[in-house]
């Protein structure tokens, strides 16, 4: 039997244990009962901290999977991040391929369409439009230069008159005009040559605001609107330049002149008078109609070369034949 003295030991070893690192406790003295108590207790407290360590190392395992979890969730989130920008390089790629693709393909319309033709009357309307734009209708307005149009101008300035009333007033002017004294018609002569000269000098200044080859061009077109969309005639008169120079007289034409001048035609009718030429030009022997063409050649490179220094290019050619027609 233990002692009061080991009793009281054991138990203060007995709360040690409980609050502290398991310990193998040895008594020296042989003790039974006590003994085996002692041992039982030591080899409970070994298995609590071996039970304590093994739960500490399996505990380190879940930390691991933890952190590889981690790692895991940490590789996912940058490859999604990744994922994220090579989308948003493709989009801006995408983008800037749109931006510097042609408007025509961007908006995608008339694809595959082929251009439909203009219809004839697109085209007129079209070639109208060029020439009167070609034609030149910029005339300065002219005064009056005849003793008519002076009195009308006159008789009519600053006043209104409507179309329906217009015959009759100029019914009236007429009658007016030809009961007019001869002082009154002698000064709207004066009048009307004055204008003629006035006209003619601001016609000329006119003129030389536009190049040769402008007037060229413009006479052709006034010419085409005349023959093809019946243009009046009255706006489409010839414009007279100077500077361009005039067509070459041909041989015949050299001999018409010849022959008028001779006097053999003054009282005869003019269309008599052709006949007449044409035939003698027919039978004209080939040393005299010789001496026209040299003429008529001569006219013609003299006009060659003034087209070449003044329009800058060269003539048409010339027309073979220059027989009249019987």
């Amino acid at each position: 039997m233990l002692s009061s003295i080991g009793r009281a030991a054991i138990r203060r070893l007995v709360s040690t244990s409980a609050t502290t690192a398991p310990r193998r406790i040895a008594i020296s003295w042989p003790i039974t009962r006590g003994r085996g108590f002692v041992q039982g207790f030591a080899t409970a407290g070994q298995l609590k901290a071996t039970a304590t360590k093994v739960t500490t190392k399996t505990s380190k395992p879940k930390a691991t999977k933890t952190t590889t979890a981690t790692k895991a969730t940490k590789g996912s989130t940058k490859a999604t991040a990744t994922k994220a920008k090579a989308k948003k390089a493709t989009a801006s790629k995408a983008t800037t391929a749109k931006s510097k693709a042609p408007k025509s393909k961007a908006k995608g319309k008339g694809k595959g369409r082929k251009r439909q033709p203009m219809t004839p009357e697109k085209q007129a309307i079209l070639e109208r439009r060029v020439l009167k734009k070609t034609a030149l209708f910029t005339e300065p307005k002219f005064l009056p230069d005849s003793q008519w149009t002076v009195f009308v101008a006159e008789q009519t300035r600053n006043k209104v008159t409507s179309p329906s009333g217009l015959r009759d007033l100029m019914l009236g002017l007429s009658q007016n005009y030809r009961s007019l004294p001869a002082p009154e018609r002698q000064r709207l002569a004066d009048i009307s040559s004055q204008n003629k000269v006035s006209n003619a000098a601001t016609y000329a200044a006119w003129v030389e605001t536009y190049t040769p080859d402008q007037t060229v061009a413009a006479n052709r077109a006034r010419q085409l609107l005349k023959r093809k969309y019946n243009y009046p005639v009255s706006s489409l008169k010839i414009i007279h330049d100077p500077r361009v120079p005039k067509r070459p007289i041909t041989p015949y034409s050299l001999f018409t002149k010849a022959r008028w001048a001779s006097g053999d035609f003054a009282n005869r009718p003019f269309a008599e008078a052709a006949r007449e030429i044409g035939k003698e030009w027919v039978k004209l022997p080939d040393v005299e109609r010789h001496a026209y063409d040299d003429l008529g050649k001569a006219a013609r490179d003299t006009y060659e070369k003034e087209v070449e220094a003044v329009l800058h290019r060269k003539p048409a050619r010339a027309r073979r034949s220059s027989t009249p027609p019987a």
